[in-house]
């Protein structure tokens, strides 16, 4: 029986109508798909012109068409695909997609990728002190003596280097100049007495003092040692370094500060400076003024010179070959901090007195820097 023979009730004015209303609307659709693509970009890729008001601006891409049979896809080969005319061959023309794949339409607000980008935000600076507090807070006392070393190598402001060298002077008095051992610290070490030891010989084989192995230690009396006691003993000799510009003097053990010092100068830039080396040691010494020649006794109150005596010796630079300089007290705090020394480097009496339990003749060097 045929598809299309006449039943009972059925209108055909009334079918061919709806053929035809579809056969239209099938038409149009087919011709506006027709029409070129490029005819309906609505920004010409040669126009010049601002768009102030941030507008939407409709850009165009391609995407590959999907095939029903995806493996008549994959045998498909870009050599295969014609040539567009202007195009040089093997290369794509962005401007005229291939036939085979259909226009996608994208919308994007063109001020928006005009905007430029918001300023990146300032990382705060880091403290090089930071770490350094930390660890003396969680009682790392090694740990943090590295730290502030550490940090002091850099360039920092005074007012932090001038924090790192008041800590390094306290964590030296704790962990070095008291009678706390620590068999982890490569600065110090615990001596066993032996029959025939005494002060000056145990003093001479780690490069420090007499007088600083006896404080360390409370010993009072160097000739009663008895074998088997426990000395506790640093790893020397110490050195120092002494600033022109800053008046100050720091004095070394190994690599770390372990002190420091306010001095005062000659007057007129009158200490030079160059490599130095300690070659005498006195406790309250006469002096004679090599300029008025006025000599003072040792007990003198007037002695200008005060109650101690490091001789140094110069090795380099303006130093080289220099005698009769030295660091030594003073009887006049005032002048410490200023250049008002015939050349010779001046301390406070106790800080003197630090100083040359520190310094051991023929080892310690001594650097004077601009």
């Amino acid at each position: 029986m045929s598809l299309f023979s006449s039943q009972k009730g059925v209108s055909w004015p009334l079918v061919s109508l709806v053929i035809v209303i579809a056969a239209a609307t099938w038409g149009l659709y087919a011709w506006r798909n027709l029409e070129s693509p490029f005819e309906r970009a609505t920004v010409s890729a040669d126009s010049n012109e601002e768009n102030p008001s941030g507008e939407l601006v409709s850009l165009r891409a391609t995407r590959p068409s999907v095939s029903a049979n995806p493996a008549q896809d994959t045998s498909m080969d870009a050599a295969n695909e014609p040539d567009l005319p202007g195009t040089p061959s093997g290369t794509v023309n962005v401007n005229a997609p291939p036939a085979s794949l259909e226009p996608v339409e994208m919308t994007l607000a063109k001020s928006a990728l005009e905007e430029p980008a918001p300023p990146l935000e300032a990382v705060p600076a880091i403290d090089p002190l930071d770490r350094a507090r930390s660890l003396v807070a969680g009682g790392k006392l090694l740990a943090a003596r590295d730290a502030f070393s550490a940090a002091l190598r850099q360039s920092l402001p005074a007012s932090a280097a001038r924090e790192a060298r008041e800590e390094l002077t306290r964590l030296s008095a704790a962990l070095l100049f008291s009678r706390a051992a620590n068999t982890n610290d490569p600065l110090t070490d615990v001596r066993i007495v032996q029959p025939g030891n005494t002060i000056y010989e145990i003093a001479k084989e780690y490069g420090i003092t007499e007088e600083l192995v006896m404080s360390i230690n409370g010993v009072t009396e160097p000739n009663r040692l008895r074998v088997g006691d426990r000395l506790k003993v640093l790893r020397g000799p110490f050195s120092a370094i002494i600033s022109k510009s800053a008046h100050r003097m720091d004095v070394y053990l190994g690599e770390q500060l372990v002190r420091s010092y306010r001095v005062g100068l000659g007057v007129n830039g009158g200490t030079p400076t160059g490599s130095w080396i300690v070659v005498s040691k006195l406790k309250n010494p006469d002096w004679t003024d090599p300029v008025t020649n006025q000599y003072y006794l040792a007990e003198d109150p007037d002695n200008p010179i005060g109650e101690r005596w490091v001789g140094l010796e110069g090795r380099s630079g303006e130093a080289v070959g220099r005698m009769g300089f030295g660091i030594h007290g003073t009887i006049d705090p005032a002048s410490i901090g200023e250049n008002m020394s015939m050349g010779c480097i001046r301390m406070t009496a106790e800080d003197v007195e630090e100083v040359y339990d520190l310094l051991v003749e023929h080892r310690s060097p001594v650097v004077i820097n601009p």
